[in-house]
């Protein structure tokens, strides 16, 4: 009886390892199996849904008239407004959001009620920062400027790879290369690993450099 019970607990252990290698195998390779928090998106503070504001599609809701309704289809660089010129795109303040969500939208939305809390709107706290989730991270040994890969795809058009529901044109029409069609996305995830031999590679085809001070700091 103790061979059949220890070999099924050699198999047992066996098969423990065969997961945690391809975990690991799968991590290092692309993105993490999105479990033990390992997701690829993240709930956020206040719901910011991109298929509202960016998307150009007609979305899965109606107006209060009745009428089917289409996204608003901003530009990316309408929010993300340091995205062409530094390193950062920029996220922007909640005094931003307030300029239109101090009058657009119902004032019985939780969502917006926060956004208008946190604003100052309502409420007797005053303004105060949204602690936005980063959702697309890199290690903290790379130094990604994103001006340089805008201005590059900007004039490289067959370069961009991935499509989007929202703008084409201009730094908008490039952003689905490493972000996906964020437009399309009601909350944004990470679509891309983003590891290193996918950025030497993208280097390598576009006569960028791959010299480890490109990137590192």
């Amino acid at each position: 009886m103790l061979i059949p019970v220890l070999a099924l607990g050699g198999l047992g252990a066996i098969a423990v390892m065969g997961v945690v290698g391809a975990f690991i195998i799968t991590g290092w390779l692309g993105q993490p199996v999105p479990v033990l928090g390992f997701e690829q998106t993240f709930n956020q503070p206040i719901d910011f849904p991109h298929t509202v504001h960016a998307s150009l599609n007609q979305l899965d809701r109606v107006a209060a008239d009745g009428q089917p309704m289409e996204g608003l289809g901003l530009n990316c660089t309408y929010c993300h407004r340091t995205v062409t010129t530094q390193a950062n795109a920029g996220v922007p303040p909640v005094s931003f959001c307030a300029t239109c969500h101090g009058v657009i939208g119902a004032e019985d939305n939780p969502q917006l009620a926060k956004l208008r809390d946190a604003a100052g709107i309502v409420g007797d706290d005053g303004a105060s920062p949204i602690n936005w989730k980063r959702v697309t991270r890199l290690p903290d040994s790379v130094r990604f400027v994103h001006e340089p890969h805008i201005r590059f795809l900007t004039q490289n058009p067959s370069q961009i790879k991935g499509v989007t529901d929202g703008v084409a044109q201009g730094a908008a029409g490039t952003c689905s290369t490493c972000h996906g069609n964020v437009a399309s996305m009601k909350q944004v995830e990470q679509v891309e690993p983003l590891k290193m031999g996918q950025c030497v590679d993208c280097h390598r085809d576009n006569n960028a450099p791959t010299t480890c001070s490109a990137c590192h700091y």
